[in-house]
């Protein structure tokens, strides 16, 4: 590892340098997610409840939403290794405006869903609260879609510093707004759930409006901003955005529903399944989210290499990312397994939850390594700005090979709760199978 350090010091420290910040930002967002859920559990059973139904809706838009901005990084990746400035600017006008049509297309699809809350079996007392927190997360889809494409244009140049400081900001400002308007401090109106929506705006209003202030203000952005002003709306680049945009926030969405599937699944065998899947579920996106950020790092070096047309640096930043996934990776599994009885503990104390969490555990850290390398691929790949291939090998992956597993597993051949979580290292090892294939593939051509 030490010689392999000594030949490609300087991608190492690159991938490190655009990776890290990115890791923090969403750990930043799991912490405010945890802050969010501690504030409504003050406010009582119903208010949480109703969070979590109005989140299980929102949260799969969130997701699409994130997942269809990504087609900006490798876009502008690609102009940035060329050098051609001009193109980034126009990537940029048309990346914002088609990032503000999604967001108005995701907006109307939540007012959809606020019809039909009153049609999806939830009980009264939770209904109402649910509506109104929804329609207050329903007019912060505009401003943090329109952040999201400041945010990947500034990860297609390689920085990714400024979106971690906003986002850090931010959560203060979501923090701040929670406790002022959740409880009616300092004389603000008491608005306990809903109140904790106009947190998630001001949040999401202030990320948008902080991007735009340093994109017009900040030195190394007045390149772009020139460029910007004198680019035009082009319809080719307008919906080359939206086609790869689409399926992959569909990539992302499908991943999601295939894990609340296994949850739905957990549900049928037992109350203690469940709680022992929540409890392995949190502790492993900590690895998820390294793998994440390694991936973030490998798109823009990629979409730099190819932009350049330079098919070993494309190969040296896949390898450097594997590289640094396989540390992690080893870190991950020897603190899954060797700590699989303490962990647990973090979360509860009874005994038959963290026995049950402790054999899921084994399993998380069975599929480390193939996660991982499905999520460096997945970068490489999205550095190509390849994305309708990659969907479909998610959906073999996920819906056709990793679910009915889980399904086999624990219901057919009476593994238990346990055996749901076999599907995971079965569809992963397929996944990470089928995205090396088609890397292979992709660099023969170039």
């Amino acid at each position: 590892m030490m010689r392999l350090w000594e030949q490609h010091a300087g991608e190492y420290k690159k991938t490190l340098s655009l990776s890290i910040p990115v890791i923090i930002a969403q750990a930043g967002q799991i912490t405010v997610g945890l802050i969010d859920n501690v504030m409504i559990g003050q406010l009582g059973t119903i208010p949480l409840a109703a969070a979590s139904f109005t989140n299980t809706l929102f949260n799969l838009v969130l997701i699409f939403g994130m997942g269809y901005s990504f087609a900006l990084t490798p876009l502008i990746g690609r102009s940035w290794g060329e050098k051609d400035h001009a193109s980034v600017g126009s990537w940029i006008k048309n990346g914002i405006m088609a990032n503000a049509f999604m967001g108005l297309a995701l907006a109307l699809l939540l007012a959809i869903l606020y019809v039909f809350m009153p049609y999806m079996g939830q009980p009264q007392s939770v209904l109402q609260p649910s509506r109104d927190y929804l329609a207050i997360l329903m007019v912060s889809v505009l401003p943090m879609m329109v952040f999201y494409g400041y945010k990947q244009f500034a990860e297609g140049i390689g920085d990714t510093k400024t979106a971690m400081k906003i986002m850090l900001w931010a959560n203060v400002v979501n923090t701040v707004g929670n406790y002022l308007f959740m409880y009616g401090k300092l004389g603000a109106p008491e608005m306990g759930l809903t109140g904790a929506g106009i947190g998630t705006l001001l949040a999401r209003i202030f990320m948008a409006i902080a991007f735009i202030i340093l994109f017009y203000k900040n030195q190394k952005y007045q390149l772009f901003t020139k460029l910007y002003k004198q680019s035009v709306f082009c319809k080719t680049k307008f919906i080359q955005i939206v086609k790869l945009g689409i399926p992959l926030g569909g990539q992302i969405v499908m991943e999601a529903c295939a894990f609340g599937l296994c949850a739905i699944m957990m549900g049928w065998v037992s109350e203690v399944g469940m709680a022992a899947h929540q409890i392995a579920i949190t502790l492993s996106t900590l690895g998820f989210m390294i793998y994440q950020g390694l991936g973030s790092g490998t798109t823009i070096r990629v979409s730099h290499y190819k932009g350049a047309n330079n098919k070993e640096g494309i190969i040296r930043a896949t390898k450097t990312a594997m590289n640094l996934m396989y540390v992690y990776c080893a870190f991950s599994i020897i603190l899954f397994v060797g700590a699989r009885n303490l962990l647990p503990l973090m979360f509860t104390t009874d005994s038959t939850v963290i026995q049950l969490a402790a054999q899921m555990l084994i399993v998380c850290g069975v599929f480390q390594l193939v996660d991982g390398i499905q999520i460096i691929l997945v970068g490489t790949l999205r550095g190509f700005a390849d994305a309708r291939i990659p969907v479909i090998i998610t959906f073999i992956s996920y819906f056709i090979v990793s679910i009915p597993f889980s399904y086999l597993s624990a219901f057919v051949w009476e593994f238990g709760a346990v055996g749901i979580w076999f599907g995971f290292p079965v569809g992963l090892l397929v996944c990470s199978a089928l995205f090396q294939m088609r890397y292979k593939y992709i660099l023969k051509k170039i």
